[in-house]
């Protein structure tokens, strides 16, 4: 047994390790697989990285390091497929925070070129059993390309999992884009009939804008094209064009942020028309359209804990959201859309839970459903032969504050659990 994993499987936080060095074994342990049922005192067995075979009478590979789960569940490691982890360290300290592009139509920015390894938000979210995120641009009309990234790794390559993984875009506000909103002394007011007509004329020009922009990089793709045929001379290089292409021809997501029912049906409408791939992100008021999400098989990613948007709504509709959408057959991951704050996934998903949303259908909007949104379910989201052997061992229900994470791996190797919180208790616990 190597001593890094002797020292995990007593308990200790070990150091990080660049690859799994040795086979490794949990055994006599609950297995939530999340993609089929829950093994009652399973085994699960880890080598090179990958989950190499999971069941109850799973024999143990000669000279594999072994962690006794008895009492305790084994979890795939969580997801949270909305955060800007690795873009910005404090949200209040500009200088710590990387995530928006001068200009407001950047399709070329890369979030996975500016991950920062070494933020000390990494290892808080992964101690309380987040190992995989999507990390997003924001800002602008359009925000950039997000990737899905794994908690661990000493470069933004080794970190990683999939690039591009989807574009993100802002639904217009409607809202004039210089000036003041304010009117001047000698300005009448407007009447609100007459604000809410500027607010279409406003938002149509920008999304005619958009649609604009996805036509011009089809027509530029295609001239590129035609140019390695010999056909025509190679186009002007375009980074912005040549960005959007593959999201204008649907072979990626184009998540676009909406939080208010009309602006959701909006970008529905918009996505059809321009034959994107449409997933929402906010959906703050989904549960007022969810037929229509359905219908169209929009996914969305939604945040549970806030408040409702209208004065009228119920006190627990963004509580509820999740299982309205569950209920109507929409596919949703549950998210933080945050960064200081990726810690708290777990307890989202316990929220839409405690509102109506089944617990296995809480837990899978933070493993499997975010996998399968953005096209990484064969590697994370599950504990299945072949996945990426990304786990969470727990005492207690990972839903619940009361739990507690004992080990985490992400590729099979033993985390440490280790994280700023953990070094300042210790410095100031016993303070007089």
């Amino acid at each position: 047994m190597s001593s890094a994993l002797l020292v995990a499987a007593v308990g200790l936080a070990p150091p990080p390790l660049a690859a799994q060095d040795a086979p490794l074994a949990l055994t006599n342990v609950r297995v939530v697989t999340v993609s089929g049922p829950v093994i009652e005192k399973g085994t699960v067995v880890v080598a090179r990285g990958r989950i190499a075979a999971v069941g109850k009478d799973v024999p143990v590979p000669p000279g594999a390091a072994v962690i006794d789960g008895s009492g305790k569940t084994l979890y795939p490691g969580l997801f949270d497929a909305l955060t800007s982890i690795g873009l910005v360290e404090v949200a209040s300290v500009a200088a710590t925070v990387d995530t928006t592009e001068v200009g407001d139509v950047n399709p070329h920015a890369k979030a996975w070129v500016a991950l920062h390894p070494d933020s000390e938000l990494v290892p808080v979210a992964r101690a309380n059993g987040v190992t995989t995120v999507l990390s997003a641009p924001s800002g602008g009309l359009v925000s950039g390309q997000s990737a899905v990234v794994r908690l661990a790794g000493t470069t933004p390559e080794a970190m990683t999992v999939k690039a591009g993984a989807a574009l993100h875009l802002v639904y217009p506000s409607g809202r004039p884009t210089g000036g003041s909103s304010r009117p001047s002394e000698d300005e009448e007011p407007k009447t609100l009939e007459e604000r809410l007509k500027e607010k279409k004329r406003n938002q149509e020009k920008s999304l005619a804008r958009l649609a604009s922009l996805f036509a011009e990089a089809k027509a530029h793709a295609a001239a590129v094209a035609e140019a390695g045929r010999g056909a025509r001379a190679l186009p002007e290089t375009s980074l912005a064009l040549e960005a959007l292409a593959p999201y204008a021809r649907g072979e990626a997501p184009v998540v676009i942020r909406a939080d208010d029912e009309d602006e959701i049906r909006g970008a529905v409408r918009f996505s059809s028309d321009m034959g994107l791939r449409l997933v929402i992100a906010g959906g703050l008021e989904a549960w007022r359209c969810a037929s229509l999400l359905k219908e169209k098989d929009v996914a969305v990613l939604l945040k549970v804990d806030r408040l409702p948007s209208r004065e009228s709504d119920p006190y627990d509709a963004p509580y509820a959201n999740a299982a309205v959408l569950h209920r109507a057959g929409v596919r949703f991951a549950i998210v933080t859309d945050d960064a200081e704050n990726v810690r708290n996934l777990p307890y989202e998903a316990a929220m839409a839970a405690a509102y109506g949303l089944p617990a296995a259908e809480a837990l899978r909007a933070i493993t499997l459903s975010p996998a399968e949104i953005f096209g990484v379910a064969d590697r994370v989201g599950a504990i299945a032969p072949g996945r990426e052997a990304n786990l969470v061992l727990a005492e207690g229900d990972l839903l619940d504050t009361r739990a507690r994470v004992t080990h985490v791996l992400v590729d099979g190797v033993p985390q440490p659990l280790e994280t700023r919180h953990t070094r300042l208790y210790e410095r100031y616990k016993d303070r007089p």
